[in-house]
């Protein structure tokens, strides 16, 4: 089997964190003319059965979404715990956090990222189980994370 990261050409998601989450939409609807969707929150943890650091963790959020075709763009607020997203947030103030690849293999594809020294940050379920995500640590060779999102069989019939 390859062990590219790429299993298909599948480029998802730019995220942005932002530490005032209806101020970066307005600033961002201006400046694209694009309206979000609405404002969403990460699933608690015993639906999201988020992992931090190796651990089981509360994560939260509040997020929302502007189209470009099929790449959405991500501005999400940490919730005041311990995340991947809170971590960048402190460490670099508001920016780029990750880009994210859709995959159809996430368990290989984490482990090809793993392999080369870039540790999984975070990793939870999202849409009722309908698909997952995991961080890795790619700031060293990247600038930014990189996120692995893998859906399901029903999310992949619905487009």
């Amino acid at each position: 089997m390859d062990k590219r990261l790429l299993d298909e050409d599948a480029i998802m998601q730019i995220c942005f964190v932002t530490d005032d989450l209806e101020k970066s939409l307005d600033w961002f609807a201006d400046l694209t003319g694009k309206t979000p969707s609405p404002i969403g929150a990460a699933a608690g943890h015993a639906e999201a059965k988020a992992v931090y650091h190796g651990k089981p963790a509360e994560v939260s959020c509040r997020l929302a979404m502007f189209k470009f075709g099929n790449i959405d763009v991500e501005f999400l607020e940490p919730g005041p715990e311990k995340s991947a997203w809170r971590d960048l947030l402190e460490a670099k103030g508001p920016g780029v956090h990750h880009i994210a690849f859709r995959t159809r293999n996430m368990t290989e594809r984490g482990k090809y990222l793993v392999g080369k020294g870039h540790e999984e940050l975070q990793k939870a379920e999202f849409l009722g189980s309908h698909g997952r995500y995991a961080y890795y640590d790619t700031v060293d060779a990247l600038g930014i994370q990189v996120e692995l999102l893998e859906f399901n069989a029903d999310m992949e019939k619905q487009g």
